[in-house]
């Protein structure tokens, strides 16, 4: 008999309940940009396919320790090398034509990011690793997949000759940490949230909706012990 059992049958063992969280790990990021893209699209039999151009930039920023979004930047993108949205596309995202129309175009919003970022980075006096300016605390950016920032932005960018500035040049693809994790399949970021215990708030294809998802699914993933490491430099 074990002395578990032997105290439970002499009426000695005290069971103390807590509601207090378990404490984090220490992570290698204080703050994270949780980024997720919208992009122009076409059905699978649609024969008018082009390249993919953003209409929807939401990133939210997600403090790791306090568990919590504390801030978040939308802009709808007007897209110029096709400018009409097919119907595929509104229904998919709910990106309505007017809303790209009276978006801006893409090097106007990553100006608009730059300086939200920046403003950002002095108020948590954060910063990206290995920068030339070093801050007491450091952030990274997480997207579903390596799609957001290693090919939408790169190839628009590439297409319209716009300089993409180093800080999306290193993100956390948190579908590949989550992969290694639960080592079982899934569907999409429902499914990955679903396996946590968690349903999708909002609508799905929503960047910003899908972005707070991701960055809850994060949250998770810390509790469970995730370690949050770049996976793309």
């Amino acid at each position: 008999m074990s002395t578990r059992e032997l105290a439970r049958k002499l009426d000695a063992l005290e069971i103390i309940y807590s509601d207090s969280k378990p404490k984090r790990i220490t992570q290698p990021f204080d703050y994270l940009l949780v980024l997720d893209f919208e992009a122009t699209c076409w059905s699978s039999t649609d024969s008018k396919k082009h390249p993919a151009e953003i209409i929807e930039f939401p990133v939210v920023l997600y403090d790791v320790k306090n568990d919590k979004i504390i801030a978040e930047f939308q802009q709808y993108v007007m897209p110029v090398e096709n400018p009409k949205l097919s119907d595929f596309c509104t229904e998919l995202t709910g990106i309505q034509q007017k809303q790209v129309d009276n978006g801006v175009p893409l090097q106007t919003c990553l100006n608009q990011f730059s300086r939200w970022i920046s403003e950002k980075m002095r108020l948590y006096d954060m910063g990206f690793p290995n920068d030339d300016n070093q801050r007491s605390k450091t952030c990274a950016f997480v997207t579903w997949s390596d799609w957001d920032l290693g090919t939408c932005l790169r190839k628009e960018c590439n297409r319209k000759n716009i300089r993409i500035e180093k800080m999306f040049r290193k993100w956390i693809d948190i579908r590949a940490l989550f992969k290694r994790f639960i080592r079982r399949p899934f569907v999409g970021l429902s499914g990955a949230l679903a396996e946590l215990g968690l349903t999708f708030e909002g609508t799905e294809h929503c960047g910003l909706h899908d972005a707070r998802n991701t960055a809850r699914l994060v949250g998770k993933m810390v509790d469970k012990g995730v370690v949050l490491q770049l996976t793309r430099r």
